[in-house]
This record gives C-alpha cells, sequence and structure tokens, in this order.
C-alpha cells in the first residue's frame, strides 16, 4: 500500500532529488503517490528554488565583470590583428603571381633562343647532308661509270663506300632523297650480282645431264674476264663461299658419286678428262680399289690445275670430307682382307691410300687426315672385321652343324685293383669291363656310385661348385666343374644346375663291403682302358678348327712378310677370339638344339667334346715356366699366353658348366613327365575298383613306355655309361615315387595288394634296360665278354628297395620275417616302414604284433 506524505514534503524530496540528481533512500517517501492535490505547492517549491538560483547568478555576475570586459578587449584586438594578416597575405599572393608572370616570360624567351639554336644547328647538318647526298649521288655516277666500263671492282669499292656514307645520315636515311640514292645503289649491287653469277658460271659450267663439268680460265665479255676477277668480285659481294659450296654439291653429284658409289644406278662411272673437261662416262675397266685411288688423284689433279688456289682450297674443304668419307665406306672397308693372303694386296693399298693422303697435303688441301686416321686404325678395322666374321661365322656353324651328327670315342684309362667288382669273378675275364656290373654280389661302394646319378647326390659324380679339377686328364674328360657360374651373362638361372655324369664308366674305387659285408681290400695291381661312343654334332669340331685358324693367324702374324705389315699389331689380339667364340656358342646353344629329339643331351655331349679338346689344346701350348729361347715364336711368349691360358681354362669351366645345366634340365623335364604320369594313379588308392583301376594301370604303362621311347631316343646319342646313369636316374624316380605312394596307402587289401604287385612287376620289366652285352666295354687285352648281366641294381639306387617291396606285397608274414632277418631287407627299408607295411597288409591279430614286435626288436 502506498504511503502518505505530506505536500510540502514531498515537494522538498522533488526539489532535492533535481538539485543532487539522487534518489530518495527512503522506501516509504520512493513509493509515495504523488496526487494532483501536491501539484501546486510542488510548482511554488520549484519557483522559489529558481528565483533563488538566479539571484545567485547575479551575485556572481557583479563580482566578474572587470574580468570580463578585459577578455573583451582582447578578443577586439585579436581580431583586428587577423584582418591586419588577411591584408598582408593578399599582398604576398599578389607579388607572386605577378613574379610568375616574369618567370614565365622569361622561360618563353629563353626557349626562343634554344629554337634559334636548333635551327642553326638543323640549317648546320642540313647542308652537310645536302652535301653528302651530293657526295652519295656522285658516287653512285661514278660507280655506274665504273661498272659500264668493266671496272666491276672499283665499282663495288664506291657502293661500300656509299654504304658507310648511308649509315651515318641517321634520321635522314629515311627521307626520299636517300631513298632514292639508296635504291639505285642497290640497282647497281644486283646487276653487279648478276654479272659476277653469270661469269661464275661461264666459267664453272656443270652440266649434270651427261655428267659433265668445264672449268675455263677466262671468259669474253665486253672486255675479258678471268676467274680470279670472278672471284675478287664474289668475294666482295660476301657470295663466294655460296658459289664455291653450289660447285662443290655439283662436282660431287656429277664426278664423285657416279666413280665412288657403288650402289648407284647404272654404276660406277669411269673419269674422263680432256683438257678443261672432266666427265663421268663409261665404265670402270677395274672395280679395285687401286683404280678407285688413282681416280681421285686424277681429280685432285685436274681441280689444283685448272682451278686457282682461291677456288681450289675452299673447294677442297668440302670435296675432301665427301671423298674420304665414300672412298672408306665403299671401297677401303670392303677391301679389308679376312684371310692373311689377302694381307699383303692390302698393304699396297694402305700405302697408295697415305700416297694419296700426301699428295692432297703437297697442294695444301686441308682434310685429308681422316684418310690417314683411317690408314692408322687399319689394324683395329680388320680385328673387328674379323670378329664379326667370326661371330657370322659360328653362328653359320650352329645353323647348320646341328644338322650333321657322327660318333667319336671316348678312351679313359683308370688303375682299378683286383677287389674291384669290376674284375671280380672268373680271374680269367677280368679283362671285361662291363661284365661283371651285374654280379649279384654288388658293393656298397658301386651302389654308391650308382646312387650319385639321382639328383639329390650330386658329389658322387665329382661334381661340386665349390672345388675344382687342378689338373685334368688329357686322355679322358674327368668331372669339371663349373667355376664362374655364367648365368648373369646368358641369362641362365642356378636352379638348372644338375648333376650330370661326366666319366665314360662308374667311378672304379676300392670296394670295402657288399650289402654290409666286409670285404678284404688289395692294393692296385692293374690299369684298364675303357672306350666308349657317343654322338655329337659337327659344331665342336668346327669351333675347335675355328680356333686352331685363329691360333695359325697369330703365328703368321708374327713371322714375315706378315710382321711388317699395318695389321701385325692387331695379331695378338686375336688371342680373344677363342673365348669369343666359346661364349657365342654357349649363348646361343639352347636355341640351335632346342628341335632335336635329344637337343639337350647332344648339347652335353658337345660341350663334353668341345670341353676335351680344349683341354688337349690348353696341355699343347708351352707352360709358362718354360724358357724363352731365341727360337720361340714370339706369339708364344708368356706375357701372350698366360691371358690366353686363363682364357681357355675359364671357357672350360663354362662349357661344363652348359654341360651340366643342358644335362640337368633335360633330367629334370623327363622326371617330370614320368611324376605327372604316375600321378595319374592317384596315389593307387582302389586300384581294383572302377575307375580307379583304369587309370592305375594307365598311369604305370604309359610310364613304361615313356622311358622305353626316352631309352630308344638316347640311345642313339648317350654314350653307354651316361645312357645307363639317366635311365637310372629317371627309372629311380619312378619307382621312388611308387614306393612312396604305396607305403602312404593305410589298408591295402588282398586283391589291391596283388594288383600293386603286378604293377612293380611292370615297371620291373624296364631292367632290360640294363643288360650289358658283349660291346660294352673291352680290357687292356682287347679281349671282350659275351655274357649279358643285369646292371640295373648299379645304376638305379633304391632298385633293390623296390624288388622288395613288390616280394612284400605279394609276401606271408613268415616271409617278410625271414626278408628282416635272413635277408637282406633291413639294408634297404626302415623297420618303420616294414612296420608300416605289415600294418596296411595284415588285418590285426597276434600273429601281426609278434611279428611286428620281432621287427623292432
Amino acid at each position: 500500500m502506498a504511503s502518505q506524505i505530506s505536500d510540502e514534503a514531498l515537494g522538498s524530496v522533488i526539489l532535492h532529488s533535481v538539485t543532487y540528481s539522487s534518489y530518495p533512500d527512503s522506501e516509504d517517501v520512493a513509493s509515495a503517490e504523488l496526487p494532483p492535490s501536491a501539484l501546486p505547492n510542488l510548482q511554488k517549491v520549484l519557483e522559489e528554488a529558481r528565483e533563488d538560483i538566479k539571484k545567485d547568478i547575479r551575485v556572481v555576475s557583479r563580482e566578474a565583470a572587470p574580468d570580463i570586459d578585459g577578455w573583451i578587449a582582447q578578443a577586439k584586438q585579436l581580431q583586428a590583428d587577423i584582418q591586419d594578416s588577411k591584408a598582408t597575405a593578399r599582398a604576398i599572393v599578389q607579388a607572386a603571381e605577378e613574379g610568375q608572370k616574369e618567370a614565365a616570360k622569361a622561360h618563353d624567351a629563353g626557349a626562343k633562343v634554344v629554337l634559334l639554336e636548333n635551327e642553326l644547328v638543323f640549317n648546320e647538318t642540313l647542308v652537310n647532308i645536302v652535301e653528302q647526298m651530293k657526295h652519295i649521288s656522285a658516287q653512285v655516277e661514278a660507280a655506274q661509270d665504273d661498272a659500264v666500263q668493266s671496272r666491276v671492282s672499283q665499282a663495288l669499292d664506291k657502293l661500300g663506300e656509299i654504304e658507310e656514307v648511308m649509315k651515318k645520315l641517321g634520321t635522314f636515311s629515311d627521307t626520299r632523297v636517300a631513298g632514292l640514292l639508296q635504291s639505285k645503289a642497290n640497282v647497281l649491287r644486283r646487276a653487279i650480282t648478276e654479272n659476277a653469277t653469270e661469269c661464275w658460271n661461264a666459267l664453272l659450267v656443270p652440266d649434270p645431264s651427261v655428267r659433265k663439268i668445264i672449268i675455263k680460265d677466262k671468259i669474253q665479255r665486253e672486255t675479258l674476264i678471268s676467274i680470279e676477277m670472278v672471284v675478287e668480285v664474289l668475294k666482295k659481294l660476301r657470295l663466294f663461299d655460296t658459289a664455291v659450296g653450289r660447285f662443290a654439291m655439283a662436282f660431287e653429284s656429277i664426278i664423285i658419286s657416279p666413280r665412288l658409289s657403288i650402289t648407284r644406278d647404272p654404276g660406277v662411272l669411269a673419269i674422263k678428262i680432256d683438257e678443261d673437261d672432266i666427265q663421268a662416262k663409261g665404265g670402270v675397266k677395274s672395280m679395285s680399289v687401286h683404280s678407285a685411288l688413282e681416280d681421285i688423284h686424277r681429280i685432285a689433279e685436274y681441280l689444283s690445275t685448272r682451278l686457282p688456289p682461291s677456288i681450289a682450297v675452299p673447294l677442297s674443304a668440302k670435296l675432301v670430307p665427301v671423298i674420304a668419307t665414300k672412298l672408306i665406306n665403299n671401297w677401303l672397308v670392303p677391301a679389308v682382307p679376312l684371310h692373311l693372303k689377302d694381307i699383303p694386296a692390302f698393304q699396297e693399298t694402305l700405302s697408295l691410300v697415305l700416297g694419296l693422303a700426301e699428295y692432297l697435303d703437297e697442294l695444301t688441301w686441308s682434310s685429308q687426315s681422316q684418310l690417314v686416321e683411317w690408314v692408322d686404325s687399319s689394324a683395329e678395322l680388320w680385328l673387328a672385321k674379323r670378329k664379326e666374321a667370326t661371330i657370322a661365322g659360328i653362328r653359320r656353324v650352329c645353323f647348320k652343324g646341328v644338322l650333321t651328327t657322327h660318333t667319336v670315342e671316348r678312351v679313359e684309362t683308370q688303375m682299378v685293383s683286383k677287389s674291384d667288382d669290376i674284375i671280380t669273378g672268373n680271374e680269367a675275364q677280368d679283362d671285361d669291363w662291363g661284365a661283371d656290373w651285374g654280379e649279384e654280389d654288388t658293393t656298397a661302394e658301386e651302389s654308391k656310385t650308382a646312387e650319385s646319378v639321382d639328383e639329390e647326390d650330386v658329389s658322387a659324380w665329382g661334381v661340386d661348385d665349390d672345388t675344382e679339377e687342378e689338373t685334368p686328364k688329357p686322355e679322358s674328360k674327368e668331372a669339371s666343374e663349373p667355376g664362374e657360374d655364367e648365368a648373369d651373362a646368358w641369362g641362365w638361372d642356378d636352379e638348372d644346375v644338375q648333376a650330370a655324369p661326366t666319366d665314360a664308366s662308374p667311378k672304379l674305387t676300392k670296394s670295402s663291403k657288399a650289402n654290409g659285408a666286409s670285404q678284404p681290400q688289395q692294393p692296385v695291381s692293374r690299369e684298364i682302358t675303357l672306350k666308349e661312343t657317343y654322338v655329337v654334332t659337327s659344331i665342336p669340331d668346327a669351333i675347335l678348327e675355328i680356333i686352331n685358324q685363329v691360333m695359325s693367324d697369330v703365328d703368321a702374324l708374327s713371322r714375315p712378310p706378315l710382321s711388317t705389315t699395318a695389321i701385325a699389331p692387331a695379331g695378338p689380339n686375336l688371342y680373344a677370339m677363342p673365348s669369343l667364340v666359346l661364349a657365342m656358342y654357349r649363348a646361343t646353344a639352347s636355341t640351335h638344339y632346342q628341335n632335336l629329339p635329344a637337343g639337350n643331351m647332344l648339347i652335353y655331349n658337345d660341350c663334353m667334346r668341345l670341353s676335351s679338346r680344349l683341354t688337349n689344346l690348353l696341355t699343347s701350348l708351352p707352360s709358362p715356366p718354360n724358357p724363352i729361347g731365341p727360337t720361340t715364336p714370339p706369339h708364344l711368349h708368356p706375357t701372350l699366353l698366360s691371358p690366353l691360358r686363363l682364357s681357355i681354362e675359364s671357357s672350360i669351366k663354362k662349357t661344363d658348366s652348359l654341360a651340366h645345366r643342358a644335362y640337368g634340365r633335360e633330367m629334370e623335364a623327363q622326371r617330370t613327365i614320368v611324376r605327372d604320369l604316375l600321378d595319374g594313379a592317384q596315389g593307387f588308392g582302389s586300384c581294383t575298383a572302377a575307375p580307379f583301376a583304369g587309370e592305375c594301370a594307365n598311369a604305370i604303362t604309359m610310364t613304361v613306355d615313356r622311358i622305353r621311347e626316352v631309352a630308344a631316343i638316347w640311345k642313339i646319342v648317350l654314350s653307354r655309361s651316361v645312357r645307363l646313369q639317366s635311365l637310372g636316374s629317371l627309372l629311380s624316380a619312378a619307382i621312388t615315387k611308387v614306393i612312396t605312394e604305396i607305403e602312404e596307402l593305410p589298408d591295402i587289401p588282398e586283391e589291391e595288394s596283388r594288383k600293386l604287385r603286378g604293377f612293380c612287376m611292370q615297371l620291373g620289366e624296364l631292367s632290360s634296360l640294363f643288360i650289358a652285352d658283349d660291346e660294352a666295354a673291352s680290357g687292356t687285352d682287347g679281349q671282350g665278354d659275351a655274357q649279358q648281366r643285369d646292371l640295373t641294381s648299379i645304376y638305379t639306387p633304391n632298385w633293390f628297395k623296390f624288388q622288395y617291396l613288390a616280394e612284400i606285397l605279394d609276401a606271408s608274414l613268415a616271409d617278410i620275417k625271414y626278408f628282416w632277418q635272413e635277408g637282406e631287407l633291413r639294408l634297404e627299408m626302415e623297420k618303420e616302414e616294414v612296420v608300416d607295411l605289415i600294418k596296411a597288409l595284415f588285418a590285426d591279430s597276434e600273429h601281426r604284433r609278434r611279428a611286428i614286435q620281432e621287427i623292432r626288436r
């Protein structure tokens, strides 16, 4: 509820709030109502307060009046000073404007002075230009008179002076008068140029239609004009080089090319010279280099006598390089001989080339050094051509050589002891090399030798990548190590390296035991000579023929009369040719043999043949320690032979490596085919149920047929021992897979057991491939053994194991225990292998458990 306050109090509160701008502190006053009745009293209070304030203002005004009057007086004085300043400023501005007018008048007067001075200079320049124009006009007329009177050189001199004066005219050169004078001078220069060109063309007349060029000394026009005068004029016209270049092109097209371009139609033309004329006409009588050099000499003589040196020398700078290039490319390079019998004639050609170069030098002609440089490099060019011909030759040899094969003989002599199985048995027949390989009591050492055919054991063949033989035998080709791998150079992969047989027969080593039984050892008592034949292509002999020819050429180049020729320094470099030839053969061998039925085996045979012949060649070279006497040929000096020996040794290693790779590729390919065929049996599971029975039978039949087919192909190519070793490896791969898959069968019913035994017997028929006949070998006494012997166990490492497996498949528990306890099954199979077979073949019973216990004991 609003508070009730008296009108007097309310007026006092409002006046206080207006005077001091404050709000009432009392809540009662702030919330009090303002009735209309209080307004008169409020107005009265406000009027009284206003009157009081007016009174206070009047009192204050009366007290401050003297100070205000002073301020007013100062303000009036200041206003008067401002008016005076304005008047002074207006006067200054007026004076400045009057100064600018005077400055403008002075500037105008100065500009007029400068203009008058420029006019004076212009007048003087104009007078000078007019004088120059007059002089130019006079010079033009004088030049015209000189030209009319055939004083062309003087006219050109005057035109040159006119050009120099014209350059000094500056901006006046664009005037009409200057343009007219310049036009007259240009017309005169063109006339002189045309006249000089006509004179040049009249003095040097090319006629392409008849391949003829005429060179004159002088011509008759209004006056007698000589070729020297025309040269002088053309040089002043700066057209001499262009004219010489055109004439050089014409001379090269009309004379040089018809004589030196062999492939040009209508052929090589002869050069006819008749006083001023030179013509390419008719065919040459001789296509020899000597004839070409004589014609070049005649051409040079013609140009040097018919042309002044001022033309002949610059012309030679353009013609001689063309002549040298065509002469070298078309005549000299084809003349480089391949055969030594042609070197004396080529040496004469080189002498003629040097004679031509000397003649050009006497004429002070330039660019003849190209001929001299070619003569200096003739030895390198001959060597390069010889290398190219050799590379082409080896390619032809390889291309044709694979189509021709022949049989060669390998002879190997070894020292053996009487205890070796190869000569055991009947002492009267101990000369028969291959007879005793079929003995039933084959030694374990020989079994090791046979096992080495398998790819898993390469050491038995003497193939060890980390070692190499120190002294190869000259009589036989022993196992050479690959040496430095050449796979990076020719694209072969290290994984392709396979074991390759390298001897004519298995290693003849002392036997220590036969099937585990100890045998007494005896000392070496005799030597035996082993002979075998195998098929090679004509490539190895052709390569050796090339190498021998190289050696013969080096010898010939080191002796008179060829030792004094320019080609002789290239002789020692021919020693690099054998390595190049053999590298080329190795690089392309796979390509040339790829379409042959036994290509890889032929590569193997050829490499062995080549390596053997290279070894013989190496042994025929003088050894480095041998002293060099006065009769020692220069080409056999140790400084030359040492690189050759190293090169041949390296080539032998690389050739052996290629042989091993080729053999390995062939064996791996055949093993893969055999394994793929046997994969058709699908592990021989359910081999009695259709359709698996047919698949198993087909797999075995195709495998047998494949091995027989390969044997027939290899029999034509390989030596007997290598063929047996290779077939043993292939058969070993087949029977190993069969053994593994049969052993992995968890259960073998009786019917399947008989079927599997039949498969094994079918594979066992391949032993007929290993029957040795009476031509297998011959001893040192020449006697032969007509008795045939089965060598399957020698060359097939797991053959006995395979035979035992076939017997186990059709045996009783008692038979198996007998094989283990009394036979030699324990030498071929592990205990657990036999136990697993027993579990697969026989049902669980007390007899089976006892048999397994006995075997495990």
